[in-house]
């Protein structure tokens, strides 16, 4: 089954967009890193950082400029809350209860799942816009099973 194969904790591979014409693009840039979880109580968190983000001026939660708040913020992707499996049709609903992007909460955020193997999960998304160009895109993100010490 989907859902017991999804409980674990998952480690980002890649984070890609695929636009009308074909292109291509790192969704968060080169080197972007994070997590999946899904949990056996039926919760999951996700978060993925862009490489390099620029470290605030003072080590504090209000320290940074607005430019390196901004830039932090743009930098991140987060969301958390639970999940349902459509077994029959390969799909994992993810029912937000917390997101950086204000207006996804309450959302269920619809992911098609693949299997690469047992210990590769791909998770592909119908196309949005995504981007400054505001160009419908097909995300696919490819995650490996971390595997507990």
């Amino acid at each position: 089954m989907i859902a017991d194969w999804l409980v674990g904790t998952w480690e980002l591979d890649s984070f890609t967009g695929t636009d009308e014409e074909g292109n291509v693009t790192e969704i968060m840039g080169e080197g972007a890193t994070g997590f999946i979880c899904y949990s056996n109580d039926g919760w999951i968190s996700v978060q993925i950082a862009r490489a390099g983000r620029p470290r605030y001026d003072i080590p504090d939660t209000e320290g940074g400029s607005e430019e390196q708040t901004l830039a932090a913020a743009r930098g991140l992707f987060a969301y958390a809350g639970e999940f349902e499996v459509d077994e029959e049709n390969g799909i994992v609903y993810h029912k937000l209860k917390y997101s950086l992007i204000p207006n996804w909460i309450g959302s269920a955020q619809k992911r098609y799942v693949g299997r690469e193997g047992d210990n590769v999960l791909v998770l592909t998304a119908d196309p949005v816009r995504m981007g400054k160009e505001g160009k419908k895109q097909k995300s696919r993100l490819r995650w490996i099973r971390r595997v507990p010490r």
